[in-house]
């Protein structure tokens, strides 16, 4: 639904929408990353940023697999969470547009040293269907306390 001509899009929606390229600017950037770079980054925030917190409650310590996997999802969740107040809560659009990056930002590592994989598509795709689900959840609550829309 447009907004009228004389409508003005709440503050709210724009805020949304600037984080949601910002996001997705993220994303992308990480995947043209060479595949040396990417890794000394996730090395180091799994080395001194991570498994040290988790080790002051005597947890950890993490792989470095496991933090780039869950990085992908944490990723694809916000994005996706973003989306779905973006696109005012129609969820095939919204979900739509989140499978749509996660093809893309692996496809831009076809073109970079790293080489695509479909098991991260799938990966992502876990983020993506948990933003959809938390989204969908939290605009079925404002509805009903605020009123329709945003």
């Amino acid at each position: 639904m447009q907004p009228k001509k004389n409508e003005r899009i709440p503050k709210k929606r724009i805020i949304i929408l600037i984080v949601t390229v910002f996001v997705v600017a993220f994303i992308f950037v990480q995947s043209m990353l060479p595949k040396s770079v990417s890794a000394r980054e996730s090395d180091w925030v799994t080395d001194r940023v991570l498994n040290p917190a988790l080790a002051v409650f005597g947890l950890g310590p993490l792989t470095h697999n496991a933090v780039r996997k869950t990085a992908h999802v944490a990723e694809f969740f916000l994005l996706e969470l973003l989306l779905v107040f973006c696109f005012r809560g129609r969820t095939a659009v919204a979900f739509g547009t989140g499978y749509l990056a996660a093809f893309l930002d692996e496809s831009i590592q076809l073109f970079s040293d790293r080489g695509a994989m479909i098991a991260d598509v799938w990966i992502d795709l876990i983020g993506v269907s948990m933003g959809l689900l938390l989204g969908v959840v939290l605009l079925r609550g404002s509805r009903r306390t605020d009123g329709p829309g945003m």
